[in-house]
């Protein structure tokens, strides 16, 4: 077993090193800058979870993944069996920053659409990130985003964002605030020289929008328009393969109809495969790639028995309803009032219960 750090009362976000403790075990989140994985990543992460944890990968609404159920023992510490799998998986390039590389990028980025290839910006941007001490003091849950000009990552409400205008130009956003459009040379170190002014002046403020002047104390002008709701397209697309994973669960069959490279992750619980696949065994495996499916609009908590909060199965009863009567607008299925994981955009809300 390996020894954890304690974590901070104010700040929860799980890593590796420091897990939340659920009602299943242990969850530990695993970065994935832009979505991107190392070449046989996914499959090794499937292998550690069969391991030592529940046997699914879980994909994140911020592009990263999750492993639940995993034993600890009396100290919190999880398996040394795991850390040194998932370090061994290029998954924890920097221990002391592993929960602050989170960063959003459009998947699609250098393949189909988009005013420019964001590509580049991704390892640049974790790069300077993990090589700046004073960084790591960052929130679990700030989020940078990489934008290429089709509007996908402005969804995300990114605490710090560089958004393509035109090709070599990029509008810095912070917070809910308009910044300076810099030139792509620029957009690292802006960043950079942004977080690290948020980390010195945060206080006790998770996210810049609130910190008491909404990100203007960094510089931010103008408040933003609220932006356009992004649809995801999903099924073959020029140059690549885009499909939904339901609920976010890759079991290890899915797993397994996967390529070991080029696999990205995206921050709606789907993936992008650049490059010819034949969608089939994909579909056979449960993946959807049908952008109308009922699993594009119906999303789900953890739900019992993995929360010790909820009142019932959210994962069950989300696919009784997929199957029975599918919502026709966003349905997001939670187990107490809480809502966590609730989307940003208008949805319906159902909570499950058990029955008594």
């Amino acid at each position: 077993m390996v020894d954890l750090p304690p974590a901070p009362a104010q700040d929860r976000c799980p890593g590796l090193l420091r897990p939340h403790l659920a009602a299943d075990g242990a969850l530990v989140r695993l970065r994935a800058p832009g979505g991107r994985l190392p070449d046989g990543g996914l499959q090794a992460l499937s292998d550690a979870s069969v391991a030592f944890a529940d046997g699914d990968v879980h994909l994140t609404s911020r592009g990263n993944l999750q492993l639940r159920g995993v034993e600890v023992d009396a100290c919190g510490g999880v398996p040394a069996g795991l850390v040194e799998a998932v370090t061994a998986a290029g998954f924890l390039p920097a221990p002391s920053h592993e929960r602050v590389r989170n960063i959003v990028a459009s998947p699609l980025s250098g393949i189909t659409g988009g005013r420019v290839d964001i590509r580049p910006l991704i390892g640049a941007l974790d790069a300077a990130l993990c090589a700046e001490p004073t960084l790591a003091q960052l929130p679990g849950r700030f989020l940078f985003g990489l934008d290429d000009g089709r509007g996908d990552v402005t969804t995300l409400r990114c605490d710090l964002a560089a958004v393509a205008v035109e090709p070599g130009l990029f509008r810095v956003t912070i917070g809910r605030r308009s910044g300076p459009v810099v030139p792509a040379g620029r957009v690292v170190g802006t960043l950079v020289d942004l977080a690290q002014r948020f980390a010195a002046i945060r206080d006790t403020s998770w996210h810049v929008h609130r910190l008491p002047e909404a990100g203007a104390e960094l510089g931010g002008g103008a408040p933003l328009p609220p932006p356009a709701r992004y649809t995801v397209p999903y099924g073959p697309l020029p140059g690549a393969v885009s499909a939904l994973v339901p609920l976010g669960i890759l079991a290890p069959a899915m797993v397994a109809a996967l390529p070991t490279r080029d696999v990205i992750v995206t921050p709606w619980r789907g993936l992008v495969l650049p490059g010819e696949h034949d969608p089939q065994p994909l579909h056979d495996a449960g993946f959807v790639l049908d952008g109308t499916s009922p699993w594009t609009r119906t999303t789900a908590c953890t739900g019992a028995p993995r929360c010790s909060l909820a009142e019932g199965d959210t994962r069950a009863t989300a696919r009784r309803t997929v199957a029975d009567t599918p919502p026709p607008g966003h349905l997001h299925v939670v187990g107490c009032e809480r809502s966590c994981g609730a989307p940003n955009f208008p949805h319906t809300l159902l909570l499950a219960r058990n029955p008594a």
